[in-house]
């Protein structure tokens, strides 16, 4: 059953590399997130924002004088390393709300990714769990960005 589960996440992420995805389910939509994020393809990673989630960075974009987009970049260019899917997090579904992803880290830390569907595709539903992915996927961050 493990051995499914990571053939179908090395799927997933063979297939994410070509072109534009839209995602049809929860999984899918963390899957490609972490990947346009890993790939720092950021048009890509933005379009898997939900519109709470842009909000934020569109707020954030402005106290810095930066679009959201480059908010978002921003972030994303703090992290150094990226962790390995296959040995340091694994992604699974929650039970009670199927909407909802967790990100388990090889130390059993449970991140919960909210997910709601906009307009037929999946996205990251808010600032919150953008963050849990985050901090799921990073391996070294810079600490010395004030943002």
């Amino acid at each position: 059953m493990k051995i499914a589960y990571h053939l179908s996440i090395i799927i997933i992420l063979i297939f994410a590399g070509c072109g534009k995805k839209t995602s049809d389910n929860p999984r899918g939509c963390v899957t490609y997130f972490i990947v346009s994020i890993e790939q720092h393809d950021m048009s890509k990673a933005w379009d898997y924002l939900g519109p709470e989630a842009q909000a934020y960075y569109n707020d954030l974009g402005d106290k810095m004088r930066k679009s959201g987009k480059g908010a978002f970049e921003n972030e994303i260019n703090r992290i150094k390393s990226f962790r390995n899917a296959r040995s340091d997090y694994s992604i699974k579904s929650d039970k009670e709300n199927p909407n909802n992803m967790h990100l388990i880290t090889s130390g059993s830390i449970d991140l919960l990714v909210e997910t709601e569907n906009t307009d037929g595709n999946f996205k990251i539903k808010n600032s919150a769990s953008v963050k849990s992915v985050l901090s799921a996927i990073s391996g070294e961050v810079d600490k010395s960005s004030p943002y």
